[in-house]
């Protein structure tokens, strides 16, 4: 019985031994080629990762839109609050972009602001500036995509207009808001950042050129659609405004945009290259030409003017 129990479990140990070998390869019959193993190292690389879609081109706001709405309201509510005495309501800077009120909520003076990365009080005083300048307003129209909206209206019964950006986070945030006062044509774009870039365009020529705003106003404009670059080629920001949340020296932004706005009658813009506009900005009868070059901006649809030079 003993020599029977140990040749059944020999048997079964051989067994279980054959079942772990691996299986062979048949050889090839006879008449057929056998395609040799590749070599390691020379398989076939993979394809180029695929190309993203492009983000969707901006489309013409129809009056219903929710974006338009936004607007609408926003400049609405905006008036309404510049008659009263008090500060801007919390309710109505949450409807700003952080990013706009890093741009017009400067200097910062206080560890509240520190912490925030902007001033509810600076933000508040500039927007209430602008809103008293709301009056005889027009309707904005523009473009938009999910993420991003350019839009102009008018105020003063069409003597001047008004610029607004619109980004959207958690809602439909008020990202620009600006006044111009030179007449310009309206731009017919060709491709999907032409509008956004026009958009740019105009926001720093009425940063430079506007007479509907103060020029304090008008300087935080400015440092918040020209480039780092730019910044620091005619305003490069010193300790002192660095400690007080600046990424430029107010002062001398302030110098070179009167150097260039003094006598201004009107601005033209003309694409010139990729990424390039001509500018004119007649006075006393002579009509200075500048190169006017965008770089893209962080966010969708952002563009930020990186050089401005005379010809």
């Amino acid at each position: 019985m003993t020599r029977l129990c140990f040749a059944i479990a020999l048997a079964t140990m051989l067994g279980c031994s054959k079942a772990t070998e691996p299986p062979k390869v048949d050889d090839p019959k006879p008449g057929e080629k056998k395609e040799p193993a590749p070599k390691p190292g020379s398989e076939t690389p993979p394809g180029p990762a695929p190309t993203p879609p492009s983000p969707p081109a901006p489309k013409v706001l129809a009056p219903n839109d929710p974006i338009q709405q936004v607007a609408e309201r926003f400049i609405a509510d905006l008036r309404t609050a510049a008659d009263k005495p008090d500060p801007l309501p919390a309710e109505m800077l949450a409807r700003v972009s952080p990013a706009f009120l890093k741009t017009i909520g400067r200097p910062l003076l206080s560890d509240a602001d520190k912490k925030s990365g902007w001033s509810a009080g600076a933000a508040s005083a500039w927007l209430k500036n602008i809103g008293t300048k709301l009056v005889g307003i027009g309707l904005p129209n523009g473009y938009g995509s999910m993420s991003e909206a350019v839009l102009l209206g008018s105020f003063g019964n069409g003597s001047g207009r008004y610029l607004m950006r619109l980004t959207f986070s958690e809602g439909w945030k008020v990202d620009w808001l600006s006044l111009g006062v030179h007449p310009v044509p309206a731009a017919n774009p060709t491709s999907p950042d032409a509008a956004y870039q026009d958009f740019a365009v105009l926001a720093f020529l009425d940063a430079i050129t506007s007479t509907a705003t103060a020029k304090d106003d008008r300087v935080r404009l400015l440092g918040g659609v020209i480039s780092t670059k730019l910044k620091n080629a005619v305003a490069e920001p010193f300790d002192g405004d660095k400690a007080r949340g600046e990424d430029y020296n107010p002062s001398k932004l302030g110098l070179w945009l009167d150097e260039r706005a003094k006598g201004v009658t009107g601005i033209t813009r003309t694409p010139d290259a990729t990424d390039a506009f001509k500018i004119e900005m007649p006075l006393s009868g002579v009509k200075p030409v500048y190169t006017l070059k965008l770089v893209k901006g962080a966010a969708p649809g952002e563009w930020l003017v990186d050089e401005f030079t005379k010809q």
